[in-house]
């Protein structure tokens, strides 16, 4: 009996997964760097669509084929620079809720809420929504990845802890939808006027009165009915 033949090379190949980018010389991490973090300083005050490759390249100190040898084009360098911002909202929200999961209800509810407050009115934060949202609209996979990791995250953490024993207390039927809820009364209408750049210092004042405002009014309204 004839033993079976070798699998050709040519067969062998296509079932290969290809590679993310094409084979060359190792990432540079240092020079990585400085595209991501030159690209997206540019994007936050330029917008993706006026930025060039030659700026990107210029302003960070590599050659032009540098960078096309770590991102096939600009829009990949975008997409990059949305997933760190992505892994710095998921580290944060980690990191708060190790902080806030064993206090009272209250206090958890205060600290989440100013912490997040602060977020919203960073410069970072500010500038990305108002320069960087558009793009977003243009790629739905990425806007979703995006939501999921920022504001998604952020409404699955304050859901959590009023799923916890610290809310044992207090009549939710839906904890999902009295954090929405809660996110709504912190607020309020400053999404429109950070987004206008008005009245940004007023609101960052606020802050503190806010948190407890709000927590307290949300507490009056999920206590559980009189006996």
């Amino acid at each position: 009996m004839s033993e079976p033949k070798p699998k050709s090379p040519k067969n062998q190949a296509s079932k290969q997964v290809p590679p993310s980018r094409p084979p060359g010389r190792p990432r540079d991490p240092a020079k990585v760097e400085a595209v991501l973090r030159t690209s997206w300083s540019l994007f936050l005050k330029q917008g993706v669509e006026a930025v060039t490759i030659d700026q990107i390249a210029a302003e960070a100190g590599v050659a032009k084929v540098t960078i096309y040898s770590y991102f096939s084009d600009k829009r990949a360098i975008f997409q990059e620079g949305v997933r760190r911002e992505m892994a710095k909202i998921e580290s944060s929200q980690s990191l708060q809720d190790d902080l806030v999961k064993s206090l009272p209800l209250r206090e958890q509810l205060v600290i989440f809420g100013t912490g997040l407050m602060y977020f919203w009115t960073s410069p970072t934060a500010i500038d990305f929504y108002s320069s960087l949202s558009g793009e977003l609209r243009r790629d739905r996979e990425l806007a979703r990845l995006f939501f999921e990791a920022g504001p998604g995250r952020t409404i699955s953490n304050l859901s959590a802890i009023l799923s916890g024993p610290a809310a044992e207390g207090l009549a939710l039927p839906d904890p999902r939808k009295a954090a929405e809820m809660l996110l709504g009364m912190w607020q309020g209408m400053m999404n429109y006027q950070l987004m206008l750049g008005i009245d940004i210092e007023e609101i960052r004042a606020s802050i503190a009165h806010r948190a407890e405002e709000s927590v307290k009014r949300f507490l009056i309204a999920y206590a559980p009915p009189p006996a």
